[in-house]
């Protein structure tokens, strides 16, 4: 990709006093992420009607749950042109060490864990120690409970596995007794088009399928970070390393304070939206006439995503054209609740459109509809994420004291190591600041680039 430089103006601008910010404490642990170039096909998953089954959409869709019944679980993914991920542990061999390490795509549109196992023929993998045998792990246990499959159908292969027990890994970071699904048969090309073993879901216990506490909330049940939040770095430039941070932020990587937005509907990562505008334009209001209330933060997501009843309207202000010609594109507004007033995330053409082949850009927008119990919302994702650094923070645990933190993002830096971080604490230094402490800052601009990010 080329070096990203020159000038773009990103701005969150407060419209009240006494707006949130940060207390910058430094991250413990750091995931470095890798960025996996694909093509431009979507994957198209779907779901058919079935009779005495649970069937849950995973992601920003509804869930229809039948009572006494097997577990069916569908799990949309974007098949687009990258996807960020990571390394974690699952299982304890006999060394002591993760029995199986496996690439995962880090997702906050979702709950479910899940990860290739020896149990599936079919399955490939390029992790260390081949794929999960859970009888070469000794801290591994049954699932007491529910003992139907869990099937997960995607549009292009279905995939499904027994849920069992075991640790998960992340750095340092065990997290013991962990339900996750193992994947037993898969059909399809699932695999060969995602090149990773398994998904590590990041949103709220009430999208848990089954019930089953999700890996975050046993992260803070079991008290293994000091601060109860984790933090996305997604570098534009693919050359250099991207992070997911865990118990903190690195103040290397955003510029300015980070504002903090509360989550208003904690199932997925939502937030009240107030007004949604294209310019001086606002499109908060759909054809049909119904109001799109809500803001999804979704890091398993490439586009941004508006409903149908605005996305013809959105892709008429940005028609595809030559990227020297996509200057004037008029900015949008996502106009958030927060604590005592609204909150501006700005959002400039720079960062919604996005290079092709040619020097042509075209939108970064897809068309999804959010079921009505959690919609009409808007989605952030992949796109918007290389550009603002972003914070989800638990608080002491309890859904409803989550925020969202945004702060623009320095373009090309280098996340440091978990190993660097604990260097760097041992001098003493720090970054701990009251949350509650008064701040009159208003504006945060962008650090300059000279072109659109190709996807």
């Amino acid at each position: 990709m080329a070096s990203i430089r020159s000038s773009l103006s990103l701005l969150l601008a407060c419209l009240v006093q006494g707006i949130e910010y940060h207390a910058e404490h430094r991250a413990e642990i750091h995931t470095p992420l890798m960025r996996q170039k694909k093509t431009l096909n979507q994957i198209r998953y779907h779901r058919g009607p079935r009779d005495s089954v649970i069937e849950y959409e995973i992601g920003a869709h509804a869930q229809h749950v039948t009572q006494d019944a097997p577990l069916s679980v569908t799990t949309p993914l974007q098949d687009m042109s990258s996807e960020y991920i990571g390394y974690i542990g699952v299982g304890t061999g006999s060394d002591g060490k993760a029995q199986f390490k496996a690439r995962v795509v880090f997702d906050t549109g979702s709950t479910n864990l899940w990860v290739a196992s020896v149990l599936c023929h079919g399955c490939n993998s390029a992790g260390e120690g081949g794929l999960y045998d859970p009888e070469k792990s000794v801290s591994q246990e049954q699932f007491v409970g529910h003992t139907a499959d869990i099937d997960i159908t995607f549009g292009t292969g279905e995939l499904k596995g027994p849920l069992h027990v075991d640790t998960y890994r992340v750095g340092p970071m065990a997290v013991k007794q962990q339900p996750f699904a193992m994947i037993r048969e898969m059909t399809g090309s699932v695999f060969s088009s995602f090149p990773f073993e398994g998904i590590l879901g990041l949103a709220f216990p009430s999208l848990s399928f089954g019930g089953i506490e999700p890996f975050f909330d046993r992260v803070i049940k079991q008290k293994l970070l000091k601060n109860n939040e984790f933090a996305f770095y997604l570098n534009v430039d693919s050359k250099k390393p991207s992070a997911l941070l865990w118990g903190g932020i690195d103040k290397d990587l955003y510029e300015g304070k980070i504002a903090m937005v509360p989550v208003s509907q904690p199932h997925y990562w939502a937030m009240d939206l107030v007004d949604f505008r294209i310019g001086n334009k606002s499109y908060i209001r759909g054809r049909d006439g119904e109001l799109i209330k809500y803001l999804i933060v979704d890091s398993g997501t490439t586009y941004f995503t508006a409903p149908e009843s605005i996305f013809s309207s959105v892709l008429e202000e940005f028609p595809d054209a030559h990227c020297k010609e996509v200057e004037g594109y008029p900015p949008m507004t996502f106009v958030l609740k927060a604590d005592g007033g609204t909150f501006d995330l700005e959002v400039t053409q720079e960062t919604y459109m996005v290079g092709e082949t040619g020097g042509y850009c075209q939108p970064a927008f897809m068309k999804l509809d959010v079921s009505r119990q959690w919609g009409p919302a808007m989605l952030l994702g992949e796109v918007f994420m290389r550009h603002f650094f972003t914070v989800f923070h638990r608080g002491s645990g309890d859904p409803k004291h989550a925020k969202i933190g945004f702060a623009p993002a320095k373009i090309g830096a280098t996340p440091k190591s978990t190993e660097e971080t604990e260097k760097e604490d041992s001098s003493g230094s720090s970054f701990v600041q009251d949350l509650s402490e008064p701040e009159t800052q208003k504006l945060m601009r962008r650090a300059p680039v000279t072109q659109h990010t190709p996807l």
